[in-house]
């Protein structure tokens, strides 16, 4: 007899009671198709209804459906049970919404705008649902195994939910201002990402990864910090809708307020090569900016921009996921 450990995330620990239990199991034969009916028996028909939306990741390795019934569990490993459906859907809500207003300029009024406003719209879909499902899901997931004071846990799990969505949103940035800028059509997209490949290899894909992770570091902790105090001022049983829009919104407003003088340093430095007088690294360019043009002026150019394209994408998406685990409970 051995046991491995379970996580559990949203609904799933509301129905436990738990964050985290062991299990018996018999190491040799037992099946994670097994242990979804060993939970089911334990727990009853409710837990039944959210596995069949919810997915298995065995030492941080997500498993398919389809796998279950072939996945043999061993002693001692750790076994997550998390409900990506609700991120992935929130993410995908929330990207057709706010992608137009992503789009550097105004379109031309044809019959050409609307489709003009998607340009790209493809990449952006297949890198930010999964990452977007990634951030939500390591949030949640590193908040089970922190043990801190709240404000902590917060602030740790948002640093390494922008980690790890990392991995698929800096990609995702590189080809499409790709695509915006050069004003490629979507059927050029491969060529594109094919020329980065062959011109560049792996590396080329991650341009700007860890400077775009210092920039929104605090971005995230201010975000996640904010949102979690404000929600819990209200009784969970209160917390409707409306509740995860405020909340997501004023916490998005805060913490683009704090992000946008490093996101502005950083797009400084990222064009340098094309203006000496911008050369140097992040904190020359940083005393240039304070001394020559305005002071604070200079950090917070384009801030009401960012504020008006941020707050939907965000309060959308936070909205819909928190809405979704809402429903399942």
């Amino acid at each position: 007899m051995s046991q491995v450990q379970l996580l559990y995330f949203a609904g799933i620990k509301d129905i436990t009671g738990k964050e985290h239990e062991s299990i018996d199991i018999i190491s040799d034969q037992t099946t994670l198709n097994n242990l979804s009916d060993i939970l089911i028996s334990k727990y009853g028909p409710l837990f039944q209804e959210l596995l069949s939306s919810s997915m298995y990741a065995v030492n941080m390795e997500y498993i398919e459906k389809d796998n279950e019934k072939d996945t043999v569990l061993q002693d001692k490993q750790e076994v997550a049970i998390i409900p990506p459906v609700t991120s992935s859907i929130a993410a995908l809500v929330a990207r057709l919404i706010t992608y137009p207003h992503s789009f550097p300029k105004p379109p031309p009024s044809s019959l050409n705008a609307f489709t003009s406003l998607y340009r790209g719209l493809s990449i952006t879909l297949l890198f930010s649902v999964p990452a977007m499902t990634l951030y939500l899901c390591a949030y949640e997931w590193i908040k089970t195994l922190l043990f801190l004071r709240p404000l902590l846990v917060h602030a740790i799990a948002g640093c390494f939910a922008e980690l790890t969505a990392g991995l698929f949103f800096t990609p995702m940035e590189v080809i499409k201002s790709q695509l915006q800028i050069d004003q490629l059509e979507t059927n050029t997209t491969w060529s594109l990402v094919c020329s980065i490949g062959r011109q560049e290899g792996l590396a080329g894909f991650y341009k700007g990864y860890w400077i775009t992770i210092a920039v929104f570091l605090p971005h995230t902790v201010t975000y996640f910090v904010v949102y979690e105090q404000l929600k819990g001022l209200w009784k969970v049983e209160d917390q409707i809708f409306i509740v995860f829009l405020l909340c997501a919104a004023i916490a998005s407003a805060l913490s683009i307020v704090v992000s946008t003088p490093l996101d502005i340093v950083k797009t400084r430095w990222q064009v340098s090569a094309q203006d000496v007088a911008f050369q140097g690294g992040p904190i020359k360019i940083a005393k240039q900016m304070w001394k020559y043009e305005g002071k604070w002026r200079a950090f917070t150019q384009g801030m009401a921009v960012r504020i008006a394209w941020g707050i939907p994408l965000t309060t959308i998406t936070m909205a819909v996921y928190e809405q979704l685990i809402h429903m399942h409970k």
